[in-house]
């Protein structure tokens, strides 16, 4: 019965590789947008929590979450040193982060940062960078594996995109992070201090905190103890204008990022829900254009039927027979499908990049599953729904 199915497949090849697109164009699409829609809302959502607020330059508070939690768009500016320092003087505070974004390395963003901002982040090779040094940056997996980076190397970074003005001082690689299918795996990280001393805010003192009082940061990560300080520290430190030794005046704003992350990600749900509205509509098209194409391709194998019932073959293996064959052909097509739509994710995965997530190819939802069997389902019913229906009516059935 197998074989003779295939052999039936063969000859009306072109009724069969019609279906076979039809399937993969709808379940591809409704694959890859599941998927793409969830990996995108657990990065955002998954980062968010890290911190419980985040103090930078007054601006665009959208512009300053993404940028410090997934390194997308450019720093809105910069903040005196004197901000972290008052942040890790606050008993309500359990760890203040530093984060300066400044340089690139082949296109490839620079973070200048202490180590608590790696925490969590594996180290697949070599060490952290050290915490009292300068001039060494551990490096994304991406970024080792494209530019053939190894531990020891030497890069030389540059404040232009194009590379024109490379910094003559080179940073020397001391470790390479583990794939993390994140934002982390596109980025160079380096000492705040390197920074600093690459763009001349570096300079010797013998008092450390005389160094520090010099710098300048683009925004400061905080973790409090509880939920009720961060929404205290917010208050405080949002529109809080400080004025440096210089007399030079500086507007903060102050942000939760989660709440931040809830409204970016409301608005991406009202273009979620109509790019699913969207494949259904190519889904529901794709089910109406397989019904008719295996419908005709049944009534034009009337006469094939009444040749296997004139030879004693029964309605009920004339039924299994065409079953089989469009569960063969449901089957590849799904399949293919599912391979298409990983395909696809390569194709937009430096799209989806640009909003600070990194799209993980393994990555599988039981949903996925759930669709590729519902659309698998709906290539095989007209068939039976028709012989079954032929069955009913033949007294051969019996």
């Amino acid at each position: 019965m197998l074989k003779f199915a295939l052999k039936n497949m063969l000859i009306k090849k072109t009724q069969v590789i019609l279906v076979i697109l039809s399937i993969v164009i709808s379940a591809g699409i409704a694959v890859l947008s599941y998927n793409v829609a969830e990996q995108v809302d657990e990065g955002i959502t998954k980062n968010a929590g890290y911190y419980s607020a985040i103090v930078g330059p007054a601006g665009s508070n959208t512009q300053l979450a993404m940028n410090t939690m997934f390194f997308t768009d450019e720093p809105i500016g910069t903040i005196p040193y004197s901000v972290v320092t008052s942040l890790q003087q606050d008993s309500r505070v359990t760890s203040v982060i530093p984060f300066a974004m400044a340089d690139n390395y082949n296109g490839y963003s620079v973070v200048g940062t202490s180590q608590a901002f790696l925490n969590g982040k594996e180290i697949a090779d070599g060490k952290m960078f050290d915490e009292d040094g300068t001039m060494q940056v551990v490096v994304g997996s991406n970024i080792a594996r494209y530019n053939s980076l190894k531990v020891g190397d030497v890069i030389y970074t540059s404040h232009s995109a194009n590379g024109s003005d490379l910094h003559t001082q080179g940073l020397t690689v001391t470790g390479i992070l583990r794939q993390s299918h994140s934002s982390y795996d596109n980025i160079v990280f380096t000492q705040l201090k390197t920074l600093w001393e690459m763009h001349e805010h570096g300079e010797e003192h013998e008092d450390e905190h005389e160094e520090h009082h010099h710098g300048t940061v683009c925004a400061v990560l905080v973790s409090t103890k509880n939920p009720g300080y961060a929404m205290q520290l917010v208050e405080e430190y949002d529109r809080k204008i400080i004025t440096d030794d210089d007399g030079d005046s500086t507007t903060l704003q102050a942000i939760e990022p989660m709440s931040v992350v809830r409204n970016v990600l409301r608005d991406a749900d009202d273009t979620r829900y109509i790019v699913f509205v969207l494949c259904a509509v190519i889904l529901v098209m794709n089910i109406m254009i397989i019904s008719i194409i295996t419908l005709l391709n049944m009534y034009h194998s009337a006469g094939e039927i009444s040749l296997m019932r004139l030879i004693g073959i029964g309605m009920k293996k004339i039924n299994l027979l065409y079953v089989i064959q469009n569960g063969i052909i449901g089957l590849c097509a799904v399949i293919l499908a599912f391979g298409v739509s990983r395909a696809c994710m390569l194709l937009i995965n430096d799209y989806v990049g640009s909003m600070g997530v990194v799209l993980n190819m393994k990555k599988v939802y039981p949903s996925e599953f759930i669709i590729l069997f519902a659309v698998f389902l709906i290539s095989v019913l007209p068939t039976a729904i028709w012989t079954f229906s032929m069955s009913k009516k033949d007294s051969l059935a019996e």
